[in-house]
């Protein structure tokens, strides 16, 4: 063989030639020579040939021309042969100048280097040997004239290069291009960032342009545009051999320093085993970026582990290094190499097969993408592994499910792929037609159904599942059965006709999905589909005998919800009128539930909204037997969902009759509430735990919304209820006007404060008039604006167990906080030494101030629990403990405030860090035991571990002993409150 080149200013052009010769052939006499020398066999187990992979897409990017010039991607996953495809279609179609761009230099010399020698495909009979090998052009540096540039694509067959050298063409050098090439080839498509691509593709539009990747999604999560003509299934690439079995080894480390050398100890045994097996693999540790390779190779592998002389690779480690640490893996001098992602795509070293993941790609395709290049099926290699730690990082559901400890990699990589990749095929199904084989990958774990269902009762033993093939055309639907879970899952897809037009080639496509749940225990099963006519079809195919739980015993799904407010109620009329139906919504809640109890109508339909002591709750339900709620949800919560609703809809005690007895209903009132206010909360419509988008200005200074205080400055049964917003820099005061069924805010005490969001600014009186804030009075009634709610029930009697009486004579009982200065008689000193001298505690912080969660936060980190504890403290009204109701007012109603932090309790540790974030920054700390770093431990526990809130108010103005019925109704208003809302004890700590 022998290589011919011919310099072109920087550049140069280069043939391979069966004699020797000194000229570049011309690319005519080229393409003369591959007319029907491309043979389209199919590789068998005794006879070498094109991939099924291969095939596919050749066949289909020769359909796709057919009929269009629009540009078209073909997935096809890591290591099933793309260079190969690109070589076949250009030689296949005959094709005078292409333009190839990869995303790296690594990956530009391998592709130049294939497509000089056909890759393998002349080995193997694809091509015929007498076809000519093009010439080729690999670009390395942008040519220094134009006439360089049209004399390299008038003589190349072929140009490859890189999108970073690409985009700093000039407008003429890319007009050449379009002159010249036919086609542009785009490999690793993901690569290119968007806004890149749509500048360069619009100057090279006259251009056929395919795209090869082995995801539709670029790195920086947009779309890879156009039409995906081919997918070949990451399931079909491992079902035929192309990727190995892969081991996934987890690591459960939440202490994060420790996280790195746990993952390096855990791959170098790994590294070990494999060894001693004798397979020859080598250890790849991934790193974010440069800083975090320097860091892992100097502190931890290269400090531990000298003898597998660990090397170095990124972008600022010289050519010569570089060089000479690839060649020390591929000899096996190392056996560990340090780097950026995959130091470069397109770096062949199958005995690359252990990964140690210290930084995790927080993107699906990138993440397949990596792992896919270690599955590699490698002759006598064996399995690769993947070694990362799970317990930490903030992971999008698809990786939190790829990444979850038990989960089975070699189903999870083909159905996470299939997922990502469908939801784009979904959007070309219209005009594609149905696609079975995207469905065949898909498992309960991604359908996320609305919490729905229609509930039957049955005494039968056995269910006739199949029955289930007679009402469906399996080509049209994907089914599975579980038996042991009593589970059936059916995916339909329904087309029909467009009303617009009569052309048979284009139909409107639904998808439904059907549940049917069987529980036999409880003697119930539920269906939940998006076809609301069929329930009754599928009990009567899957069951001899079944009753639909309709009527009024459906309504017994709202038995034990507390603090129910019905959003909505129907009523249908029991007798013939002209009105037959009627809604009722709002403040004409009260109406319908009068009517309701009327002879003269029954409930059809209602929704509603409270607390199930584990938290909030929706729930509706309507007489022919729906149930359901707001949330969509996973399979199995859907099933816990049902049977908690069967126990209710089972128990005959329930009297549905009385089921709006406890129901909260808003009333527009005239005038102030008589009843003491104690508790107010910002807008309910408003997320505020975290919210950092929310701001309240005063001239240049903004505040984050989270770092001031709402709160009442007034607690008198009839006067003015005033309220202030702020911190100790800056604050306002208003004050709330109800008359005439009207209300407004004004402003008492001003100090141009103004409330910024989503781009709209309001004077905080402004924001009040349309957002009233929630204000909570000792009768246990709630005002928004001039809408109140009242409860109808007397709350339990408080517990006076809960009580713990401490010794106050060394504090000032009328001083609260200890300050940055810590001041040692004031109640949260006294509180804070208590706690750490009980020697439980592995954190204490210190969050007094505007936005606190309380005054302070103990956490206690047992085996397998996190304990949270909010300590509410409040100076006294008087010198002595005595029976001043006063005293409670305002603890209790931030004892209730805190209740929002137990929806989400690692919402908690996120508030903690950003308040020690904002003490540091004037030299300060809020942590009284811990640090950052215990945190973030506790914080990647309680991803795996359940987290339990407590709630004290520390009051030591309050004599035990001395407790007046005053005292004890807003003790009991607040530990009521608690417990109905996140079953939590009330507890008081006083004199």
């Amino acid at each position: 063989m022998n290589e011919v080149k011919l310099a072109v200013g920087n550049n140069k052009i280069i043939q391979i030639q069966t004699e020797p010769a000194t000229d570049i052939l011309p690319v005519e006499y080229v393409i003369d020579s591959w007319h029907n020398v491309l043979s389209f066999v199919p590789q068998t187990e005794s006879c070498p040939g094109l991939r099924p992979a291969q095939l596919g897409a050749l066949f289909s990017i020769k359909s796709h021309w057919i009929v269009s010039s629009e540009p078209a991607t073909i997935v096809m996953p890591t290591g099933t042969g793309k260079t190969e495809t690109m070589i076949a279609t250009i030689v296949s179609e005959s094709i005078n100048h292409t333009l190839i761009v990869v995303p790296s230099n690594l990956l530009r010399k391998q592709t130049a280097d294939k497509f000089l020698t056909f890759g393998i495909l002349q080995d193997i009979g694809v091509i015929n040997h007498d076809a000519l090998k093009p010439a080729v052009t690999t670009l390395l540096k942008t040519p220094k004239e134009l006439f360089e540039l049209r004399e390299i694509l008038e003589k190349s067959n072929v140009v490859v290069t890189t999108m970073s050298l690409l985009q700093r063409f000039s407008d003429d050098y890319l007009k050449a291009i379009s002159e010249y090439c036919s086609t542009l080839i785009v490999d690793e498509a993901h690569h290119i960032a968007a806004n890149t691509w749509s500048t360069v593709k619009y100057k090279l539009k006259n251009l056929r342009c395919l795209q090869f990747t082995a995801t539709p999604f670029r790195n920086d999560g947009k779309k890879v545009d156009g039409k995906i003509i081919y997918n070949f299934p990451l399931s079909l690439a491992q079902s035929q051999g192309y990727f190995q079995e892969i081991n996934f080894l987890p690591i459960l480390e939440f202490d994060e320093e420790k996280g790195d050398i746990s993952i390096a100890t855990a791959a170098i045994e790994q590294l070990e085993r494999d060894l001693s097996a004798g397979y020859n693999h080598l250890i790849l540790v991934r790193a974010k970026d440069k800083f975090s390779a320097d860091r892992l190779y100097n502190t931890i592998y290269h400090s531990h582990f000298p003898k597998y002389n660990p090397v170095l690779v990124h972008s600022d480690i010289s050519a010569t290094e570089r060089t000479a640490a690839i060649k020390a893996l591929k000899d096996g001098t190392s056996r560990i190499v340090v780097c950026v992602d995959m130091f470069g795509e397109g770096i062949d070293i199958p005995s690359l097969k252990i990964a140690a993941v210290h930084d995790k790609y927080k993107s699906l395709p990138i993440t397949l993408q990596f792992i896919g290049r270690f599955a590699r099926s490698s002759k006598g290699l064996g399995a690769a592994t993947v070694i990362t730690n799970i317990a930490n990082d903030e992971l999008n559901e698809s990786l939190q499910e790829l990444y979850a400890q038990d989960s089975d990699w070699n189903v999870l990589l083909h159905v996470l792929a299939n997922r990502e990749i469908s939801k784009e095929l979904s959007l070309q199904e219209l005009a594609q037609g149905f696609d079975s084989a995207s469905l065949h990958g898909m498992t309960i774990q991604q359908l996320r159904p609305k919490i729905s269902m229609i509930a039957y009762s049955t005494n039968e033993k056995r269910w006739n599942t199949d029955a289930i093939y007679n009402l469906f055309d399996p080509d049209s639907c994907f089914i599975t059965i579980n038996n042991d879970s009593g589970i059936i899952v059916i995916v339909e897809k329904l087309d029909s006709n467009i009303d617009w037009t009569s052309f048979k080639g284009i139909n409107d496509t639904n998808w439904h999905l059907h549940l049917i749940y069987w529980n036999p225990q409880s003697k119930m099963f539920f269906i939940n589909s998006t076809n609301k006519s069929i329930s009754d079809t599928f009990a009567n195919a899957l069951f001899a005998q079944s009753t639909k739980i309709s009527g009024e015993n459906t309504f017994r799904c709202l038995y034990g919800i507390k603090r129910l407010m019905l959003g909505t109620i129907g009523l249908k009329s029991a007798i013939d009128g002209p009105i037959r139906f009627r809604m009722f919504a709002g403040i004409d809640i009260g109406n319908g539930i009068a009517e309701s109890q009327k002879e003269t109508s029954f409930k059809s339909n209602l929704f509603g909204a409270g607390y199930s002591g584990e938290g909030k709750v929706s729930i509706g339900c309507s007489y022919k037997g729906r149930i359901w709620s707001k949330w969509v949800e996973s399979i199995d919560y859907w099933m816990n969902w049902c049977d908690e609703i069967a126990s209710r809809l089972q128990n005959e005690e329930i009297n549905t009759s009385k089921i709006f007895e406890g129901a909260l209903v808003p009333e527009i009132i005239n005038e102030r509430p008589l009843s003491v206010p104690y508790g107010i909360e910002w807008p309910i419509d408003l997320d505020l735990i975290n919210d950092s988008s929310i701001l309240i200005s005063r001239g240049f200074d903004d505040y984050s919304i989270y770092e001031l205080d709402i709160k009442l400055t007034t607690y008198s049964e009839n006067g003015p209820i005033r309220f202030s917003v702020g911190n100790n820099i800056v604050s306002e005061e208003y004050e709330l006007h109800i008359s005439n069924g009207r209300y407004n805010f004004k402003t008492i005490k001003a100090n141009g404060l103004v409330l910024k969001r989503r781009k709209h600014e309001y004077k905080l009186t402004e924001f009040f008039d349309e957002f009233p804030p929630r204000i909570k009075f000792v009768d246990q009634s709630m005002l928004e604006g001039n809408l109140l709610v009242r409860m109808t029930s007397t709350p339990p009697t408080f517990n006076l167990n809960r009580i713990s009486t401490w010794d106050w004579s060394t504090v000032d009982i009328r001083r609260e906080s200890q300050g940055i200065q810590h001041d040692k008689q004031s109640i949260q000193y006294h509180v804070i030494q208590k706690l750490k001298a009980s020697d439980k505690y592995c954190m204490i912080f210190d969050d007094d101030g505007a936005g606190e969660i309380a005054d302070i936060v103990s956490i206690m980190d047992t085996t397998d629990r996190i304990t949270i504890q909010f300590y509410h403290c409040k100076y006294a009204h008087g010198d002595n403990a005595g029976a001043r109701v006063a005293d409670l007012y305002e603890v209790c109603g931030q004892a209730e405030k805190s209740i929002k932090w137990c929806q989400e309790p690692p919402t908690i540790i996120d508030r903690l860090m950003k308040r020690e974030s904002s003490r540091a920054q004037s030299g300060g700390t809020r942590f009284e035991i811990g640090n950052v770093r215990k945190l973030r431990e506790i914080k990647n526990k309680m991803r795996v571990f359940p987290a339990k809130i407590e709630i004290f108010i520390v009051q030591p103005g309050i004599n035990a002993k001395a407790l007046t019925d005053d005292m004890l109704r807003i003790l009991s208003g607040t530990a009521s409150y608690l417990m109905d809302t996140y079953s939590i004890d009330l507890q008081i700590i006083c004199s």
